[in-house]
C-alpha cells in the first residue's frame, strides 16, 4: 500500500490554519513574519504539499521531522502563529531543513526553489531564519518521532509506509524494555532481602 502521509499531513496543517485564520484580529498573537506572504497564495496547502512530495523526491520520515520542527518553531515563538498565509512558505523552509539533517541525498536550494515557486535568494533567507528561531535544536529522537506519529494517527486517521514501521519497532522495543524490567525486578525480589536495624 502507498504511502498517505503528505494527505495525513496536509490535513493536519489545513486543519491548525483554518482555526487561526478564523480569530479575529485582536486573538492573533504578533505581528507578520518574514514567513507570511502579501496574500494568499492560490495553491491549496494540500496540492502544494503533494507538489513538495513529487519533486523534492524526500523520505516519509522526512515530512514528519518538518511537522515536528514546526510545532517546536511556534512553541519557542508564541508570537508566530500557523495561517493561510504563512504555512506554505513555513513547510518549505521546513522541508529543506529537515531534507539535509534527515536523509542522505539531497538537491540544491536552487532546485529546491524552483520547485517550492520562491526566489533562490528568499528560500536562503528563509532557511536561515527557520534554524534561528529554532535555536538551531534539530535533533529529533526515536521515542519522540514515534510519539508524534502515534498522535497523528490516533487524531487524523491511519497512516500508511515506512512510518508505521518505525511505530510497530517502538511498540516491540517498549515491550521487550518492559519484559526486562519485570525479569529484574522479579530477580530482585527472590534475592535475599537484608534489612538493617536502627535500634
Amino acid at each position: 500500500m502507498s504511502s498517505n502521509i503528505v494527505e495525513v499531513l496536509a490535513s493536519m496543517l489545513k486543519e491548525f490554519t483554518k482555526q487561526n485564520d478564523m480569530r479575529s484580529p485582536g486573538q492573533v498573537p504578533g505581528a507578520p513574519t518574514m514567513f507570511d506572504a502579501y496574500s494568499v497564495p492560490d495553491i491549496s496547502i494540500k496540492k502544494y504539499f503533494c507538489r513538495l512530495e513529487k519533486y523534492f523526491y524526500c523520505s516519509d520520515e522526512c515530512y514528519v521531522y518538518s511537522l515536528i520542527l514546526i510545532d517546536r518553531l511556534i512553541n519557542r515563538n508564541p508570537k508566530l502563529y500557523l495561517s493561510s498565509r504563512n504555512v506554505h512558505r513555513l513547510l518549505c523552509a521546513a522541508i529543506v531543513v529537515s531534507v539535509k539533517l534527515r536523509d542522505d541525498n539531497y538537491y540544491s536550494n536552487k532546485y529546491y526553489s524552483s520547485v517550492a515557486g520562491i526566489r533562490l535568494v528568499e528560500l536562503n533567507y528563509l532557511e536561515m531564519q527557520f534554524l534561528l528561531l529554532v535555536d538551531f535544536n534539530l535533533y529529533v529522537g526515536y521515542s519522540e518521532f514515534c510519539r508524534y506519529v502515534t498522535e497523528i494517527m490516533n487524531r487524523y486517521g491511519p497512516i500508511h509506509g515506512r512510518c508505521v514501521q518505525y511505530i510497530q519497532r517502538y511498540d516491540e522495543d517498549m515491550d521487550d524494555e518492559e519484559e526486562e524490567e519485570e525479569e529484574e525486578y522479579e530477580e530482585d525480589m527472590d534475592g535475599d532481602i537484608v534489612m538493617t536495624s536502627t535500634e
